[in-house]
């Protein structure tokens, strides 16, 4: 099969399509000698701040000199984002290569597997092969029965902010989430986790006693905010300092749940000095989280859905010096989300709010972001590359324009951008 073949195929499969379990994931496994057990593992759950943590990780240990395969999702730009090792995207050849070699066993199994099966499967038959020295794993959806889960005894777990994001899948409380993100804890493996709310902390904390995992709490006590340095987070955690190049305070504590994992891989025979964790906080790049896509005029774009990530990005753009600049947001949600409390809480900082219906089989019909547009006396945006286009020629020096509401609009919106720039240049 060609790249494109597989991506197709891939593309065509449902993502996930329901599942009660893991005995298909892990019957598919051992056919291939269970690779998710060949490499020593960092397993990432959580509602929001698990792929940043994700990036940091990956991070650190790469200045570290390791070779660290790294999995995630969803894409933004490119297919294979999803597939790193050592910050290299999968190569076509070596996609389409395992692919095949993974379609031609699982297009027999009785119980067809989904996309993110097939995703978690491709991905770790090639960190095997590359010999990565370690892997990070992102959750694709709860924790107890997605795919990631077949790993059996991972160096270290990580649970990320917990919120009401998935509830149809995961539950409509904080407990439920919370126990979903839980799963993720194995028997006697370290679990570091972000500061939750006392509800989900009583779950998780239960299910690590439960399997006897020892725990270990970011403390937000400990982070110290330093002197700034413009366009970084500047604090120390546990006295080390740290310069973030992730932006927003949200991405501070995400940044001290990194830690405690990193503290975690210390002890387990890692060697990860100060210097890696400085150099490597300092440098961490993961496009979509507060993105800047132009700097004249300044445009930023975030894939925040839901209104836990809402809040992180209205709190940094109040505490950061915006003060007398006229700031525009266009934000585009599907129907599934809870685009109504995003929009209050964009609304709290934006002096324009438009809203952009935009084209996913999830978006919300044209009649209920008419009513919408109606209820917020926001504009409604048909083409974002208009919209763009149209803000860049008229931008002024103090305008800050925002796109966000979704990481299905990452690609969209940095074509809009791009074109609308070079458009003003050549003009």
């Amino acid at each position: 099969m060609t790249y494109e073949e597989v991506v197709n195929k891939l593309t065509n499969t449902d993502f996930f399509s329901a599942f009660a379990g893991l005995y298909g994931m892990r019957n598919m496994l051992r056919h291939f000698d269970n690779p998710q057990d060949a490499i020593p593992c960092v397993h990432v759950a959580g509602t929001n701040g698990k792929g940043s943590v994700c990036a940091i990780l990956d991070s650190v240990l790469r200045r570290a000199g390791y070779r660290v395969g790294l999995f995630t999702s969803p894409f933004l730009y490119d297919f294979r984002e999803r597939i790193r090792v050592n910050g290299e995207m999968i190569p076509e050849e070596d996609l389409a290569r395992i692919g095949t070699e993974m379609f031609a066993f699982t297009d027999k199994q009785p119980a067809p597997a989904n996309q993110f099966e097939l995703l978690t499967i491709l991905a770790l038959l090639y960190f095997r092969e590359q010999k990565c020295d370690i892997i990070i794993l992102e959750t694709g959806l709860g924790g107890t029965f997605d795919p990631t889960n077949a790993v059996t005894a991972p160096v270290c777990s990580v649970i990320t902010n917990i919120g009401l994001d998935h509830c149809a899948v995961l539950g409509d409380t904080i407990e439920k989430i919370a126990a979903a993100k839980a799963g993720i804890i194995k028997p006697n493996c370290d679990v570091c986790v972000y500061p939750v709310c006392r509800e989900a902390e009583t779950v998780i904390t239960s299910a690590a006693l439960r399997a006897s995992a020892p725990i270990h709490f970011t403390d937000p006590d400990e982070v110290r905010e330093l002197e700034p340095v413009p366009g970084y987070e500047h604090f120390s955690y546990r006295g080390q300092e740290i310069t973030l190049s992730l932006r927003g305070k949200h991405q501070q504590l995400n940044a001290a749940t990194a830690w405690e994992a990193i503290a975690v891989l210390n002890e387990k025979g890692f060697y990860l000095s100060d210097r890696d964790i400085e150099t490597g906080m300092n440098t961490v790049e993961w496009p979509g989280r507060l993105e800047v896509l132009s700097k004249k005029p300044l445009i930023y774009y975030d894939g925040g859905h839901n209104p836990q990530c809402a809040r992180a990005i209205a709190d940094w753009f109040m505490q950061t010096a915006f003060e007398g600049k006229h700031i525009t947001v266009i934000a585009g949600i599907v129907e599934n989300k809870d685009y109504r409390s995003m929009l209050k809480i964009f609304a709290s900082f934006a002096d324009e709010l438009h809203f952009y219906r935009f084209d996913n089989k999830r978006a919300l019909s044209s009649e209920e972001a008419d009513k919408l547009c109606e209820e917020f006396n926001m504009k409604r945006i048909f083409q974002l590359a208009d919209a763009c286009a149209d803000y860049i020629a008229k931008a002024k020096k103090q305008d800050v324009l925002l796109i966000t509401g979704s990481l299905y609009l990452a690609a969209e919106a940095k074509k809009a951008v791009t074109e609308a720039l070079q458009r003003k240049q050549d003009t």
